[in-house]
C-alpha cells in the first residue's frame, strides 16, 4: 500500500507546485496615419519560452516554463527581414501577464529611416537658417561698432558650437518623433510633430521633454502589471485548487479501491 501511495503523493505535490504561464502576443504592421495590419511570419524567441512564429492573424503564443506573472521577459531575437520594431520602449517593458496580451509593432525599415530622414532634414535646414541669422547678426554688430573684434570672434565661436551641439542630438529627438504613431496621435504628440513640421525644432524637443512619455509609460505600466499580478494571482490560486482538488479526488478513489 505504502508503494502506491507515495507515487500518488508526489503526482499530488507536482500538481501544486507546477504553474505553466501562456503569453499571447499580437503583432501588427506600422502603416503610419493608416491602420496597423497583422503581420504573419515572425519569428520571436524568448528567454525561458523558446521561440514561436506569428500566424496569418499576427498571433503568437508563448508557454513559459518556470517564468509567472510580473516576471521580465528577456527577448532574445525578433526575426523579420526588413523590419524593425516600432513600439521599443513599450517592448522593453515588457513582465508576464497572461491575461494582458503584448503587442508588438513592427515598421519597415525603409520607410522608418524615410521618416527619420524627413525629420532629420526639417531639422538641419531650421538649424541652419538660424546659424546664418546669428552670424549676420554678429556682423552687423561688428559693423556698428557694438562687438570689438575679439568680441566678435568669441561670439562666432559660440553661436558656431551650439549649432554642432544641436546636430548632435538631433539624431536622437530625430528617432523619438519618428516613433510617435501617426494613427493614435495625442493633441500633445500632434502640436509636437506640428512644430517639427514647420522647423521649429527647440519648440518641439522642449514640448516633448515636458510630456515625459517614458514617466507615464512606466507609471501606467506599473499600475496595469499591479492589477494583472492580482488577478494572475487569484488565477493561479484557483487553478492550482482545482488541480489538488483533481488529484485528491483521484486519490480518494484509489485509496477506495484498495479498501475494496
Amino acid at each position: 500500500m505504502k508503494r502506491i501511495i507515495i507515487p500518488v503523493l508526489a503526482l499530488l505535490l507536482s500538481a501544486l507546485s507546477y504553474a505553466q504561464s501562456t503569453q499571447q502576443v499580437q503583432i501588427l504592421e506600422y502603416n503610419g496615419k493608416e491602420a496597423k495590419t497583422p503581420i504573419q511570419g515572425v519569428g520571436l524567441t524568448v528567454a525561458n519560452a523558446g521561440a514561436a512564429l506569428s500566424d496569418a492573424q499576427g498571433v503568437l503564443t508563448l508557454n513559459f516554463r518556470t517564468n509567472k506573472a510580473g516576471d521580465p521577459v528577456v527577448i532574445r531575437r525578433i526575426e523579420k527581414a526588413g523590419y524593425e520594431v516600432f513600439n521599443r520602449e513599450a517592448v522593453e517593458q515588457w513582465t508576464v501577464a497572461p491575461n494582458v496580451p503584448f503587442l508588438l509593432v513592427l515598421c519597415r525599415s525603409d520607410r522608418f529611416r524615410q521618416l527619420c530622414d524627413q525629420y532629420s532634414q526639417i531639422a538641419s535646414e531650421s538649424y541652419g537658417r538660424q546659424l546664418q541669422k546669428d552670424k549676420a547678426r554678429l556682423a552687423a554688430e561688428r559693423k556698428a561698432g557694438k562687438l570689438k573684434e575679439k568680441e566678435y570672434q568669441d561670439e562666432l565661436l559660440k553661436v558656431q558650437d551650439e549649432y554642432e551641439q544641436q546636430l548632435e542630438n538631433l539624431d536622437l529627438y530625430v528617432e523619438k518623433f519618428a516613433r510617435f504613431d501617426l494613427s493614435e496621435l495625442s493633441d500633445q504628440e500632434r502640436q509636437i510633430i506640428a512644430l517639427v513640421q514647420e522647423g521649429k525644432i527647440d519648440e518641439a524637443i522642449t514640448r516633448y521633454e515636458q510630456m515625459d512619455l517614458l514617466g507615464q509609460y512606466v507609471t501606467q505600466s506599473k499600475e496595469i502589471r499591479q492589477i494583472s499580478n492580482a488577478q494572475d494571482s487569484l488565477t493561479a490560486v484557483r487553478n492550482n485548487k482545482a488541480e489538488a482538488i483533481d488529484t485528491l479526488r483521484q486519490v480518494i478513489q484509489m485509496m477506495e479501491n484498495i479498501k475494496k
